[in-house]
């Protein structure tokens, strides 16, 4: 299980935005921005049903997340996971409460089980620079 240091977990948590790249049938990647959480070493989005990064994730699990800063101290943590679609159960109810909790959006636009996927990217390499 990858570890990450206390100031790539302050960033990872800290960012609202995430770029994710996921791989289409063709080999190409695709390079998506989302509101993302960071919860127990575990990087989560919400996406709507037939998205391009969905479809990719569901015939390419492999994925790359970019978490970054550019200011007067530019940092940034990159990953390479795995992507799994969760759609019901407890871990769902659980981090939609996280997301409503963290991002304004989804208190105002809540999503309920079987509206709309969470995936949880689980990393297997990381790259930092903070």
């Amino acid at each position: 299980m990858i570890k990450f240091s206390e100031k790539e977990e302050a960033l990872l948590k800290k960012q609202d935005v995430a770029r994710i790249a996921t791989v289409s049938e063709k080999g190409w990647p695709q390079v998506t921005p989302v509101v993302h959480l960071y919860h127990s070493g575990k990087i989560y989005f919400i996406t709507d049903y037939g998205t391009r990064k969905l479809k990719n994730i569901q015939k390419n699990n492999k994925v790359g997340v970019a978490v970054d800063v550019y200011a007067r101290q530019p940092a940034s943590v990159i990953v390479q996971g795995r992507a799994e679609i969760i759609e019901r159960g407890e871990e769902y109810v659980e981090i939609e409460k996280l997301f409503e909790r963290r991002h304004a959006y989804y208190r105002s636009n809540p999503v309920k089980e079987g509206e709309a996927p969470i995936i949880k990217i689980t990393p297997v390499r990381k790259f930092s620079t903070v």
